[in-house]
This record gives structure tokens, sequence and C-alpha cells, in this order.
């Protein structure tokens, strides 16, 4: 297992290097604020020991210490099938030691709604796993109860 890293937004971390543009195109886009103008609380990490990992290898790497000894509930990471277009499909790892949830799969647009409602408790890991459901994508639109946020209510 390996260890979460230290940083003050959620992470977004890098597992892939093999296409820089890729890379550059999904940080822009997780970037972008959401419907509700509000933008990820994230920070970008590059890790180069999560290199080649499947989704099951990278998902073990992250130890599930939220909420006591870990601040952030999830990870995204950028592995090499999220460096595919023209979705690039991020991995949601969830850090919650009392959810037993896999990971799922979401767009970059869908990742500030994501962080927001988990940060905020406003939902949980295993909706927004439920919602992917047998899709390959969690998409726009599916259960989001983030009103308010971005916009000072």
């Amino acid at each position: 297992m390996g260890s979460l890293p230290l940083t003050n937004g959620v992470p977004f971390i890098r597992a892939d290097f093999t296409n820089p543009a890729a890379w550059e195109k999904m940080v822009r886009l997780a970037g972008l604020p959401n419907e509700e103008n509000y933008e990820a609380n994230l920070e970008y990490v590059e890790d180069r020991t999560l290199a080649d990992l499947g989704e099951d290898a990278l998902a073990a790497r992250f130890p599930r210490l939220y909420p006591e000894e870990y601040e952030h509930p999830v990870v995204f990471v950028a592995d090499a099938a999220a460096m595919s277009p023209p979705d690039y499909p991020i991995l949601v790892v969830n850090l919650n030691a009392t959810e037993d949830s896999r990971p799922f799969r979401t767009v970059p647009s869908e990742i500030a709604s994501i962080e927001a409602n988990l940060s905020l408790a406003n939902m949980d890991f295993f909706e927004f796993a439920e919602s992917a459901g047998r899709r390959t994508l969690r998409r726009s639109g599916r259960r989001s109860r983030s009103a308010g946020i971005g916009r000072g209510g």
C-alpha cells in the first residue's frame, strides 16, 4: 500500500506520463467551473511510481484513511486509460474508511461536483459510484445535489 500525498486540495494524481498533451488538456478541463460556477479544490501531483499500474492496483495503493487520518475523501487519478480522448475517463478512488465502494470513472467536467459534494458531505462516494453504475463513465446531470455551491448559498 502506498502513501497519500499531503495536499491542501483534493489530490489529482498523474500516474501516466506517455502523453503530456492529454495531461495538460485534462488539467485544463478539470479546472473549469461546473454549471453552478464552482471550481474544484484540486492539487495536482505527479507520481511516477504509479505508472503502468492497472485500475485495481492503483486503487489498492491508496489507504482508506478518511476522515480520521486524512482530510480528503477521494483521489482522482489520471492513469493510462484516462489519457484517452475524447472523454478522458478519470479514475475516482474512495478514501473513506467507513465505506466500501469500488472506484469508478468520470469525465473531467464532473470533478467539481464530485469534489464539492464529497468534501461537504452532501453525498457519499457510493452514491456517485451507483450513479456511474454499469456505465463506464459518470456524466453530468445524474443525481448531483450541489445546489448552491459556488453561488454563496
